[in-house]
C-alpha cells in the first residue's frame, strides 16, 4: 500500500520486435512521481532492437523463429549482476544488467524469496516497450501467438537437469467377465460364418453337452441359445414330422 506497485523484476518483456529486461525496485528516489515508492519505468533496463533482435532474417536473432533465451543471476557482495544470452541457429547475442543501488534494493527482495511468474498481455499503448521499432499510435505489432517451452531453473555451477519423462499411465483394469451361462442357457449351433449370431441350432444329440458339439461337423458351434437362431430346429423338426409322416405310409 502508498507504494504504488511492488518490487518486480521482469526478466523478460517483449514479442517478435524487442525483448526487453527490467529491473522495477522499490526505493522511494523516483522524481517521475514523488507518490510512487516504486520505479514505475525501470531502472536499469535492458533493450534489445534490430537489427540486433527484430521480425526477419535481416536480424542477428529473428523473432519470428523458435530461438534460445538464458540468464544468470551472479550475486558480488551486496551488488547483483543480470546476464541476457539469446540464441539461435548459432548466432548469440549476450547482454549484461550490471549493479547500481536500485539492483542492490532488488537483491534483498530476491533473497527474501519471491515469485517466478509469467503473463501473455497486450494494451493499446505499448509503444514504451516496442516504439523504436512499430512507432508511437496504437500498438499494432503485437497480438501475436507466442510459445514458451523447455523451461529450466538450476542454480549456477550447477548441471542442467535432463526434463523428467513423462509418467506411464497406468494400465486400464481389465473388465470384470460376465457370469458365464449354465448348461441349460446352451446349444449347438451349424454356423455359416463361425459366429454364434449366424447359426442355427441343432437338436438332439448334439446339443446335448459341449463336448458332443464338437463332434458334430467343421462348423458345429457351442453357442447361449439366445444368440441361436431356432430356423434350423423347426426345419429339423419338420423334416422328422416328414419322415414319422412316411414311415406311417410305409406300415399302411
Amino acid at each position: 500500500p502508498d507504494m504504488g506497485c511492488c518490487h518486480e523484476f521482469d526478466m523478460n518483456e517483449g514479442n517478435e520486435n524487442v525483448q526487453q529486461i527490467t529491473d522495477h525496485a522499490c526505493t522511494g528516489h523516483y522524481s517521475q512521481d514523488s507518490s510512487w515508492k516504486c520505479n514505475k519505468w525501470g531502472d536499469p533496463e535492458v533493450k534489445i532492437t534490430p537489427p540486433e533482435f527484430g521480425k526477419g532474417s535481416g536480424n542477428t536473432i529473428d523473432g519470428t523463429k523458435k530461438f534460445t533465451f538464458s540468464q544468470r543471476f551472479d550475486v558480488h557482495g551486496n551488488g547483483l549482476t543480470v546476464t541476457t544470452t539469446i540464441s539461435q541457429g548459432g548466432k548469440t547475442l549476450k547482454k549484461t544488467m550490471n549493479s547500481n543501488g536500485e539492483m542492490q534494493n532488488m537483491l534483498e527482495k530476491l533473497q527474501q524469496g519471491m515469485a517466478f511468474v509469467t503473463g501473455y498481455w497486450t494494451a493499446p499503448d505499448m509503444n514504451w516497450m516496442d516504439g523504436e521499432s512499430c512507432g508511437s499510435g496504437t500498438e499494432h505489432c503485437s497480438e501475436e501467438p507466442a510459445y514458451i517451452s523447455n523451461w529450466r531453473i538450476t542454480s549456477n555451477g550447477s548441471p542442467v537437469p535432463n526434463p523428467s519423462p513423462d509418467p506411464s499411465p497406468s494400465p486400464s483394469p481389465s473388465p470384470s467377465p460376465g457370469p458365464s451361462p449354465n448348461n441349460a442357457e446352451m446349444t449347438c449351433g451349424w454356423c455359416n460364418s463361425g459366429s454364434c449370431g449366424s447359426c442355427s441350432e441343432e437338436i438332439g444329440w448334439c446339443s446335448e453337452s459341449e463336448d458332443h458339439c464338437k463332434q458334430c461337423g467343421a462348423k458345429s458351434k457351442w453357442c447361449p441359445k439366445s444368440q441361436v437362431s431356432a430356423k434350423g430346429t423347426q426345419k429339423q423338426e419338420q423334416q422328422e414330422e416328414q419322415a414319422e409322416l412316411q414311415a406311417e405310409k410305409k406300415e399302411d
